[in-house]
């Protein structure tokens, strides 16, 4: 069975510290190791400009490495519609074992001598749906008011506005298990019981990203996933997630006494800066 097409995203925003070389490439001759830096920074997973992308970020340092040390390797990147990383390069290399650079990424285990690596999961940070249900995004405003008997209004108001959606996203699966099982794209509610959340490599869940999106700006691909992992005209909303959904998530199940995919519903509140692109 084929799965479920992704069509939307959300992205949290993270702090990179580079380590120095962060990744370690080999190759069958000429200069061997290349130590490559990822510079220090905050950033988000694919929707983000180019400087603010991880996945380019990467790529782009490893390009610098590689000039810098005299090969004529180029390496380039791509985001799946499961959205997951595929790296190409235009010679072999080797990569053992995996830095943590790459697990961000999503992958897991070392590689030699190959030109093109997919990743295990889609990038850490970014969780993806296949469902999405809202009124669109919808001015409010605070007044202070009433309408007398005869019909007439009286009142105050603050006189500024911000845009809110309420979103549920459905066919969510319960946990990495169930997504496994039912061989799913898409990023389960939850990891599985016992499991230590914000760790990589690892399947990302809906709650590691509502333990990182408290009082940050994200990014949002609001059914233009599969438009926006390539483009870099097509734009992306700039969200924040209130506290109050952060701490009492709204869970519920699709079906009643079926625990495999459930509804996960949230208010979402637009940024004076209302939308970014890729570029």
């Amino acid at each position: 069975m084929t799965a479920p097409t992704l069509t939307s995203a959300l992205a949290a925003p993270f702090v990179w510290t580079s380590g120095g070389t962060d990744i370690a490439l080999t190759f069958a001759s000429g200069t061997s190791p290349v130590n490559v830096t990822v510079p220090s920074g905050t950033y988000r997973m694919v929707l983000a400009p180019a400087a603010s992308d991880f996945v380019r970020v990467v790529v782009a340092a490893i390009n610098t490495a590689l000039a810098g040390a005299g090969r004529s390797e180029v390496f380039s990147a791509s985001v799946g519609a499961d959205a997951r990383v595929t790296i190409n390069s235009t010679g072999a290399f080797g990569l053992s074992p995996m830095p943590d650079a790459m697990k961000l990424l999503g992958y897991v285990t070392g590689v030699a001598n190959a030109s093109s690596i997919v990743a295990t999961y889609a990038p850490a940070h970014l969780v993806t749906f296949v469902e999405r249900v809202s009124a669109d995004w919808t001015p409010r405003t605070a007044v202070a008011g009433a309408e007398t008997l005869a019909g007439v209004g009286y009142g105050v108001q603050v006189g500024t506005w911000r845009e809110e959606d309420e979103i549920a996203f459905g066919f969510v699966p319960r946990d990495v298990t169930t997504r496994a099982a039912l061989s799913l794209d898409q990023s389960p509610f939850g990891r599985d019981a016992g499991s230590t959340y914000g760790t990589t490599p690892a399947v990302w869940s809906v709650w590691d990203f509502l333990r990182e999106a408290g009082g940050v700006t994200c990014a949002a691909a609001l059914g233009t996933w599969q438009t926006l992992r390539t483009s870099t005209t097509a734009t992306y909303d700039l969200v924040t997630v209130p506290f109050a959904e952060i701490a009492q998530p709204r869970k519920a199940r699709v079906r009643e006494g079926w625990d495999a995919y459930f509804r996960w519903t949230t208010k979402m509140l637009r940024q004076s800066t209302q939308t970014g692109t890729r570029a």
